[in-house]
């Protein structure tokens, strides 16, 4: 296991990658959106200049195009997150509160991910376990496939292009025998100039009142806020960990 670092520095962890991507452990932790608003203050001060979100389906881009040309229709994104992306009531909130952060800082904000309808329909026709047993391509593999070509469209542009994603671990990461991750498909698309980043620790609550920790730090940690290198899943590329305090609610 590597040393801890309190001081956690996203420009350090960046380093010259031209794509960084942040994983949660969990889609439910409302601190992981917070931190990943930090994140961007400190990599947008490094010259990144887009912000791309799984969270984000393309058949919203001209909403999101509508509302960082005019300033205007940033409850239609709202209500995206709500119906589609609420977990619980404060992982929705955070997901809006991401785009308004990267919306201000001036970043490219650029969606993703296909409808749900969609996978629903793709994963009809294809389960995980017939994916895995290469039968045939889940969501899961055409959404990792759709994500890294719209990456790599992206970096072509201009070089001086430089984007933060935000996404689950196990779109990032390598998820299972044919549910490879988005590092190991851009390692194939020949881009090389990466860094991930993932999430774990914080805090879940339910919207029935169930709060619950997503720490697996040892129990010595589970308090501490701190990075290091390497990640639950290996990768190719350079990777680190970012834990969140494990808090409970009524503690000061």
């Amino acid at each position: 296991m590597s040393k801890i670092n309190t001081d956690v520095n996203y420009k350090t962890m960046a380093g010259n990658a031209r794509l960084v991507i942040i994983a949660e452990s969990s889609h439910n932790p409302l601190s992981y959106k917070y931190e990943a608003i930090k994140a961007l203050k400190q990599l947008k001060t490094a010259g990144f200049t887009h912000f791309a979100m799984e969270m984000l389906p393309l058949y919203i881009k001209d909403k999101i195009e509508f509302y960082q040309r005019t300033g205007k229709g940033f409850d239609a994104i709202k209500k995206h997150f709500q119906e589609d992306w609420n977990w619980n009531d404060a992982a929705s909130t955070g997901y809006s509160e991401l785009v308004r952060a990267a919306n201000s800082l001036g970043m490219k904000i650029v969606p993703l991910d296909m409808s749900t309808e969609m996978m629903d329909e793709i994963d009809g026709r294809c389960n995980w376990e017939q994916a895995d047993n290469s039968t045939c391509m889940d969501s899961h593999i055409q959404r990792n496939q759709m994500w890294a070509n719209i990456f790599n469209a992206e970096l072509k542009r201009t070089h001086s292009t430089r984007i933060v994603a935000f996404m689950h671990r196990y779109h990032a990461f390598n998820a299972g025998n044919k549910h490879i991750g988005i590092d190991s498909i851009m390692l194939s698309l020949n881009v090389s100039s990466i860094s991930l980043i993932e999430y774990i620790g914080g805090v879940t609550c339910f919207n029935n009142g169930v709060c619950e920790g997503q720490s697996n730090a040892d129990k010595s940690l589970r308090k501490v806020y701190f990075s290091r290198k390497g990640s639950f899943i290996p990768s190719p590329f350079p990777s680190y960990t970012v834990h969140l305090p494990e808090k409970k609610l009524l503690e000061k």
